[in-house]
């Protein structure tokens, strides 16, 4: 059988592209969504400086049909600049999430995500994530005098 060496280089590219395609990593924050709603909250913060980027934060329902928000209490979107926060989440819980979106926000502006980075893979990036914004939702909650120190002294420094 005679092929010509248009059709094997062909195919060759379309194997390439299929194996770049499969192992492309992406991550929660990379995926597809559909047009999230936002939901009118007073009082609550819209957006936080971090580094060089203005954050948007909005407030958001979950979409059970569309299994929008669904698992998660927020979300960062870096490529918007946007972290999206659950809207009838309990106090405690609100401040929790977005002190953690805060976090993941500061990750990829500091770049220790990028690839070699300390927490280039996702689960390194949720895990350390995960655990520090814990503990320093603990460690304010339980030692008020530290934010206060914090927001006393800050411009000190």
């Amino acid at each position: 059988m005679i092929t010509s060496t248009k059709s094997i280089t062909s195919a060759i590219i379309i194997k390439q592209k299929r194996n770049t395609m499969k192992n492309r990593r992406i991550n929660r924050h990379q995926k597809r969504r559909s047009e999230i709603i936002p939901v009118e909250i007073k009082g609550l913060p819209d957006k936080v400086k971090i580094g060089y980027r203005d954050i948007k934060i909005k407030y958001v329902r979950p979409d059970w049909k569309k299994d929008e928000m669904t698992e998660s209490y927020g979300e960062y979107h870096y490529r918007d600049g946007i972290i999206y926060i659950q809207h009838d989440l309990c106090g405690q819980e609100r401040v929790n999430t977005t002190f953690h979106e805060i976090m993941h926000a500061a990750v990829y502006v500091a770049g220790l995500n990028q690839a070699n980075g300390p927490l280039f893979k996702e689960d390194a990036e949720e895990l350390v994530v995960n655990q520090l914004s814990n503990f320093m939702i603990g460690v304010f909650r339980d030692n008020p005098w530290v934010i206060d120190m914090l927001k006393d002294h800050l411009d000190e420094i």
